[in-house]
């Protein structure tokens, strides 16, 4: 099940982020920060939120996007050995409650970062809903009003951050709770979807992550 959810923190002056020039997103194998690895492909098109839409686009001043989504574990599955069902079995269980995130985001000319911001969070609900629409009265899912939140490797960039609440009917399958958070500057956007496997990160804590995730993946172009 995937969980998302989010909450707001910025540093800028009356005129907004600073721009600091063009730049653009990339999804690496790993991450320098801590022990995460990608799983699978640079880009996810099951994690995609973008909208190909002109008008829609122009009316949120972004231009020319160009997506990218990846997920990454502290659990690395690409040597999963499925000749052994008992190890693969084990590798999995791992991977299920190990530290984890997905990241959703575009590259391109944002105009006004936080409007696009706005934009990629509606795009998120959108499919929230498409999801409860394919399993309903299996799900619901409660996406709180955005909440303000610090990250001190955010560079001037807007981020936004809300709490996300997963109720499971299905037996099997608890109810989880996260938050989310999201940045925009005049190039990029993203948003980064926490868990760690048993419960879900604070508001503090994914602020935190999305800064250092935001610089590990944005880089000048």
């Amino acid at each position: 099940m995937t969980l998302v959810g989010f909450g707001l923190f910025w540093i800028r002056d009356a005129q907004g982020p600073d721009d600091d020039g063009p730049h653009k997103l990339t999804a690496p194998s790993t991450m320098s920060f801590a022990t995460y690895y990608r799983a699978g492909d640079a880009a996810d098109p099951d994690l995609g939120l973008g909208t190909e839409d002109p008008k829609e686009l122009a009316s949120y001043d972004i231009k020319n996007p160009k997506e990218i989504a990846a997920s990454y574990s502290e659990e690395l599955l690409d040597n999963v050995d499925n000749s052994d069902p008992e190890q693969a079995q084990d590798t999995l269980q791992r991977a299920k409650n190990a530290e984890q995130f997905t990241v959703s985001g575009a590259y391109g000319e944002f105009g006004n970062p936080k409007l696009a911001l706005g934009h990629y969070f509606g795009l998120v609900r959108d499919k929230l809903d498409e999801a409860a629409e394919k399993s309903p009265g299996h799900v619901v899912t409660t996406l709180n009003v955005e909440e303000e939140a610090e990250a001190d490797s955010l560079d001037g960039a807007e981020m936004e951050c809300a709490d996300l609440r997963v109720d499971s009917f299905d037996n099997d399958d608890a109810d989880r709770e996260t938050t989310v958070c999201g940045w925009a500057d005049y190039s990029t956007v993203a948003l980064v979807t926490p868990y760690d496997g048993t419960l879900g990160l604070s508001t503090e804590e994914a602020a935190d992550l999305t800064g250092k995730i935001r610089s590990e993946m944005r880089v000048a172009r």
